[in-house]
C-alpha cells in the first residue's frame, strides 16, 4: 500500500509515522508514505499558499496554483488510486469505507486547512472528499493519519496475524467483546470463568454474546445492517427482555448487581414459583444453577427466555413481592458480606 499526503504541515505526521505498528509496517516495507510539502509548489516570493477569499468573510483560503502542481508533479500519469480531500462534507468514514480503500493500491490524501480549499484546486485533482466526523478540525493533518492507520490495519502482515483485524468492533458489523488478561483476579475484580476453562466453543458463545450485547446497549443502530443469524436474533430477544428485568428494578431504586450462584440459592425455590413456568423449570435449573456453558447467574433466567410470559411492569413487580423476598432478582441484601 502506498499513500501520498499534501500538507501544508509534514512535521505533524512525522512523529505518528515513526512509532508503533505504523512505524514498524512502513520500516518492513509493508505501507509506503510519502509526505510532499505543498508549500514547496508556491510560486510567491514568500511560499505563501493561501489569500483572501472573493465575496469577503472570515479567513483565508487554500489556494489552487500550490495544490495543483504539487498533485502534477508526484502523482504519474498512470496513477490509478483514490485522490481524496479530508473535508467535513465528504461521507463519513466507517469501517466498510476503511475496507474499500483497502483495496486500492494507492491513495493520495489532501489535508485542508484555514477555511478550505479553492474549489478550482477539488475539481482538478480530488476524487472524492472524505470525513472522519461530524465536527470541525484545525486542519486535515489528523483526518489523514485516521484514514492511513485504519487502513493500514487491514494490508497484509502489518498486525502479524490477520485474524487480529477480522475479529474487531465495526469488522463484524457489531462492537467488539470485553477484553481481559492476567491476573486472573485484580483486586477482587475477577475475570470470567468461561474465558480460563479452555472451552473454545463456550469461549466463542461468550464473546458473541458480549458483543451483541454491548451493541444492544452503546449502539443499537449498527444491528440494523450486522449480518446477524438466527441465534443471533433469538440471543437478542432474551437479552432485551433481560434489559426489562434491569429497567423495571431500577425505576423501584433497588442496587442491581448479578447474583451469584451462592447467593441465588438463598431463594430457589421462591424465585421460580413466582416466575418459571412449571414445564421450564427443570431446563431453567439445569442453565441456571449448574454452571455449564458459563451459566452461573440466577438472572439468566430472564435473558434465556423461561419466563415467557413476562412483560415488566408492576405485575411482574407485585408477583415477586407476593413471595415476602426481602432481597430480589439482582439485589444484594446488606448482610449478603459482599
Amino acid at each position: 500500500m502506498r499513500i501520498k499526503v499534501f500538507t501544508l504541515f509534514p512535521d505533524m505526521l512525522r512523529p505518528m509515522l515513526a512509532q508503533s505498528i505504523l512505524g514498524r509496517a512502513i520500516s518492513a516495507g509493508l505501507l509506503r508514505v510519502e509526505l510532499i510539502d505543498i508549500r514547496d509548489y508556491s510560486k510567491e516570493k514568500h511560499r505563501n499558499t493561501d489569500d483572501y477569499p472573493f465575496g469577503g468573510g472570515a479567513g483565508m483560503v487554500m489556494a489552487a496554483q500550490p495544490i495543483v502542481d504539487a498533485f502534477a508533479a508526484n502523482l504519474p500519469e498512470d496513477f490509478h488510486g483514490r485522490r481524496i480531500y479530508l473535508s467535513p462534507r465528504g461521507r463519513t468514514l466507517n469501517q466498510r469505507v476503511v475496507e474499500e480503500l483497502a483495496g486500492e493500491a494507492e491513495l493520495a490524501l489532501l489535508c485542508g486547512h484555514y477555511e478550505g480549499v479553492d474549489q478550482r484546486a477539488l475539481d482538478a485533482v480530488i476524487d472524492e472528499e472524505l470525513s472522519i466526523g461530524d465536527y470541525v478540525l484545525t486542519g486535515g493533518e489528523l483526518g489523514a493519519l485516521v484514514v492511513i492507520d485504519a487502513v493500514a490495519r487491514l494490508v497484509h502482515g502489518v498486525l502479524g496475524s490477520d485474524e487480529s483485524s477480522e475479529d474487531e468492533s465495526f469488522t463484524t458489523g457489531l462492537l467488539e467483546y470485553p477484553h481481559y488478561t492476567r491476573p486472573a483476579d485484580f483486586r477482587g475484580a475477577k475475570a470470567p470463568g468461561v474465558l480460563l476453562g479452555g472451552n473454545h466453543a463456550d469461549i466463542t458463545a461468550w464473546r458473541r454474546e458480549q458483543s451483541l450485547a454491548l451493541t444492544l446497549r452503546k449502539r443499537p443502530e449498527l444491528l440494523e445492517t450486522a449480518p446477524l443469524d438466527e441465534n443471533d436474533r433469538a440471543l437478542l430477544s432474551r437479552l432485551k427482555r433481560a434489559g426489562e428485568v434491569e429497567a423495571l428494578l431500577d425505576e423501584r431504586g433497588v442496587a442491581y448487581e448479578r447474583l451469584s450462584m451462592q447467593e441465588a440459592d438463598r431463594w430457589p425455590k421462591e424465585w421460580f414459583a413466582a416466575f418459571v413456568p412449571e414445564a421450564m423449570r427443570k431446563a431453567a435449573k439445569k442453565q441456571c444453577f449448574s454452571g455449564r456453558r458459563h451459566r452461573g447467574f440466577l438472572w439468566r433466567a430472564f435473558s434465556m427466555g423461561y419466563i415467557p410470559d413476562f412483560v415488566g411492569g408492576d405485575a411482574a413487580w407485585e408477583r415477586w413481592q407476593a413471595y415476602g423476598i426481602q432481597g430480589g432478582l439482582g439485589y444484594v441484601p446488606e448482610d449478603a458480606g459482599l
